[in-house]
């Protein structure tokens, strides 16, 4: 699932959300981030295209971005 959908689903979900349901989306997200992080590395190496670097960085980083909120999170 692309860090899009997966934000996608937390937003839609987050308000009823239980522990399990909020670290089963932080760990899909996570996992996503460290692929990413190894396809840009392969990008780098592979001296690829300036565009596709930067739009798997923006990825990365909405990826990280939720990481942060779902950390933010207070359960009640």
């Amino acid at each position: 699932m692309s860090c899009n959908s997966m934000r996608h689903k937390f937003q839609q979900e987050k308000d009823n959300l239980n522990f399990a349901q909020a670290m089963e989306i932080y760990q899909d997200v996570k996992g996503s981030i460290a692929t990413h992080k190894t396809e840009l590395e392969e990008l780098k190496e592979s001296n690829a295209e300036q565009e596709e670097i930067n739009h798997l960085k923006k990825h990365i980083n909405e990826g990280e971005k939720l990481l942060q909120e779902i950390n933010s999170m207070q359960l009640h």
